[in-house]
C-alpha cells in the first residue's frame, strides 16, 4: 500500500456515492421495484453490488434471490423509475464542490471512474457543473471489465499519462477500493451506504465520514 500519499498529485473520483449522494436514491428504487414483484431487498444486499456494474448486479440477485427472479423486465422497471426520480434531484455530496475545486487550484491531475453509463455519467455531471473540473472521465461503456477488476482506474491512468503508483482514488463501495488496490494505487474509502468493515480497512489507505474530512485530513 502506498504511504507516502503527500507525494501524490493525481486525484479519481468514482461518482455516485463519491460526488452525488445517489445511492440512496437507487437503493430506494431497487426497494420498491423488488417489493412490487414480492421480493424484499435489504440495504446489505444491494452493497454487494454497488459499483460492479449491471450483468454482475444482475448475477448476484438471482444468486440472492433465484433463478426465477423476472431481473430484465425489473431492470426495465428500475431504469424508468429511476430517470424519473433523477429528473426531480441529483443531490451532491457535502464537500464535493470544495474538495474538487481545491484540488484543481493546486495543480492536481483529477479523473473520473464511474460504473455508471455514459449517458448518465455526462447528465449527473453536467446537472452539477463538473465536468470542466475533470481532466479524463471514463465510464461502464469504455471498458470490459468491472470493479473489482481495475480495468476502468488503469484506464484512466493511460489517459492522464500517469504511474498507477502516482494516483489517489476515492471510493464509497468495497469492489471499487478493491479495485484501486489490485490497480497498484492508492484507496482512500469514504463512507456512503457502506461504513468500513474489516475487508475495506484491509485495502484502504484510510476510511473517512465524509469529503470534508478528506480535504482536511489528507490534502491540509
Amino acid at each position: 500500500m502506498q504511504q507516502n500519499i503527500d507525494k501524490l498529485k493525481t486525484v479519481i473520483f468514482d461518482m455516485d456515492g463519491v460526488l452525488f449522494d445517489t445511492e440512496k436514491i437507487y437503493l430506494d428504487v431497487w426497494t420498491k421495484v423488488f417489493e412490487k414483484y414480492g421480493y424484499k431487498m435489504t440495504k446489505e444486499i444491494y452493497c454487494k453490488v454497488i459499483a460492479t456494474g449491471r450483468e454482475n448486479v444482475k448475477k448476484v440477485f438471482k444468486e440472492e434471490f433465484g433463478e426465477n427472479i423476472p431481473i430484465e423486465e425489473m431492470y426495465k422497471e428500475k431504469d424508468k423509475a429511476l430517470s424519473e426520480e433523477l429528473k426531480k434531484k441529483i443531490p451532491i455530496k457535502d464537500g464535493a464542490y470544495e474538495l474538487l475545486k481545491y484540488l484543481k487550484n493546486e495543480k492536481y491531475k483529477l479523473a473520473l471512474a464511474t460504473s455508471a453509463s455514459k449517458e448518465r455519467m455526462n447528465k449527473q455531471l453536467n446537472h452539477a457543473g463538473f465536468r470542466w473540473i475533470f481532466d479524463e472521465v471514463v465510464s461502464r461503456d469504455e471498458v470490459r471489465e468491472t470493479k473489482p477488476n481495475p480495468e476502468i482506474f488503469l484506464k484512466v491512468a493511460n489517459k492522464l499519462g500517469v504511474d498507477p503508483k502516482e494516483c489517489i482514488v476515492i471510493e464509497d463501495s468495497l469492489a471499487g477500493v478493491k479495485a484501486a488496490y489490485r490497480g497498484n494505487m492508492t484507496p482512500i474509502h469514504v463512507v456512503d451506504l457502506k461504513t468500513a468493515d474489516e475487508e475495506i480497512k484491509k485495502y484502504c489507505y484510510r476510511s473517512f465520514n465524509n469529503l470534508i474530512e478528506i480535504k482536511e485530513e489528507v490534502f491540509k
